[in-house]
């Protein structure tokens, strides 16, 4: 592909009777009215909270501080584990078992005991935000327009314009 000057196209339109003379002028127009484009935009907005009072279940622990103590639950525990201990073993093993038995029943049910969770309720105040929908007309752009021999031309941009420029063409065949 072969790019052509303006100048040598010209000359090549003339060359070839398609045109006798081109003749192109480019001059800046003074803008006479100037309009904003805008268009509307929603965003959302916390305009504050909505709070409210709520019951809450916590589990707390509800068993006995003192693990030094020996209650009926631990003497049961123990009892049980000395019972399932005689079901292992023969002669001095089944001593051994028994023993084991009891202390492992009686400490689990001691720490059962200790561990105990129970239900409680508490009061608390819980808030939300509150959001609002707003919606705006926000610029996007300008329409510039400015009169040139008798004609309104107008020309949209982004940034408000103080002159157009106008490139007028003249073809003569």
């Amino acid at each position: 592909m072969v790019s052509l000057t303006r100048k040598a196209l010209v000359f090549a339109m003339c060359a070839c009777g398609v045109v006798s003379s081109v003749n192109a002028e480019s001059m800046n127009v003074k803008v006479t009215e100037q309009t904003a484009i805008t268009k509307p935009f929603t965003t959302k907005v916390k305009t504050g909270e909505k709070c409210y009072e709520d019951t809450v279940e916590v589990l707390v622990n509800c068993g006995n501080s003192d693990t030094n103590s020996i209650g009926i639950d631990t003497l049961v525990g123990a009892t049980l584990g000395v019972i399932v201990g005689n079901q292992i073993g023969k002669g001095s093993g089944n001593d051994a078992a028994k023993i084991i038995g009891g202390l492992g029943g009686g400490y689990i049910a001691n720490q059962q005991r200790n561990n105990k969770q129970c239900k409680t309720y508490n009061q608390v105040t819980k808030c939300e935000p509150v959001y609002e929908y707003v919606t705006e007309d926000k610029v996007v752009g300008y329409r510039n327009c400015a009169m040139y021999n008798g004609q309104k031309i107008c020309k949209e941009t982004t940034q408000p314009l103080d002159y157009l420029t106008i490139t007028q063409t003249v073809t003569v065949h």
